[in-house]
């Protein structure tokens, strides 16, 4: 598996895209700059989307790749609990900020297509197994467990202080790669907590609790706070993402 780092940012900038990640070319982990990021061909090619929540950051784009999908004759299939589904539904896909995609361009036939999923079930999504793995964030958050071929990767997406994560991961052979979140620096710690988000301070010692060896990419960081937040966790054995980095699994 490819993973491209579409978007990797906590905070929106000139310079800064918002939360994607697309796994080969066919899957998008979430779709916050999953247009603005991508050529209108790989857009194309994009069949599922994991939305780990509907939160602005991570949802933003989604709307615009089912109209450019839609306009060429394609269907796109967004995974996602079933509260987050229903966000969707409510709040965007609701005729009045969107229309409705999962009627256009005809019921039988829509543009739009949901598949809930429950928290640790795994299922098929094209070539990959996926698994939401619940996180302590939004109602309806989950991460997810992508896995192909014996190993696979986990995208924690948005999370505060969580011990489910690190039980899942933890004696799983599977599991070769964790994109984490890190968004405030430590003296934000209350926000931090507040807003269900990791400091710099609360991810150290989130990542105390893995016991396996696997490779820890950190994502999510506010451009505001950025430096301040490498510095900090500077001393700590990961990879800070950027746009455009990709790594393989």
């Amino acid at each position: 598996m490819r993973v491209s780092a579409i978007g990797t940012a906590g905070g929106k900038t000139v310079a800064h895209k918002l939360t994607t990640f697309l796994v080969d070319d066919a899957l998008a982990l979430d779709a916050g700059s999953v247009c603005t990021g991508l050529t209108l061909e790989k857009q194309l090619k994009i069949q599922h989307v994991f939305l780990s929540h509907v939160h602005m950051d991570h949802v933003g784009e989604l709307p615009l790749l089912v109209d450019n999908k839609s306009l060429h004759g394609q269907y796109l299939t967004v995974h996602a609990t079933g509260d987050t589904l229903r966000f969707l539904m409510e709040n965007i896909f609701n005729g009045v900020i969107w229309p409705d995609f999962t009627k256009i361009p005809n019921p039988e036939d829509p543009a739009l297509r949901f598949q809930q999923m429950e928290y640790l079930e795994p299922v098929q999504v094209g070539d990959y197994t996926v698994t939401a793995l619940p996180v302590n964030h939004l109602k309806g958050s989950a991460g997810c467990h992508v896995s192909q071929n014996g190993s696979g990767l986990v995208f924690s997406s948005d999370t505060g202080k969580t011990d489910a994560l690190w039980n899942y991961i933890n004696g799983r052979d599977d599991v070769t790669a964790l994109i984490t979140e890190c968004s405030f620096p430590a003296r934000m710690e209350d926000l931090a907590v507040r807003s269900r988000h990791f400091s710099s301070s609360s991810l150290a010692v989130q990542l105390d609790k893995l016991e396996d060896d696997v490779k820890v990419y950190i994502y999510h960081l506010k451009p505001q706070f950025a430096e301040e937040i490498r510095s900090e966790i500077d001393q700590l054995d990961l990879t800070i993402l950027q746009d455009g980095m990709f790594f393989n699994i």
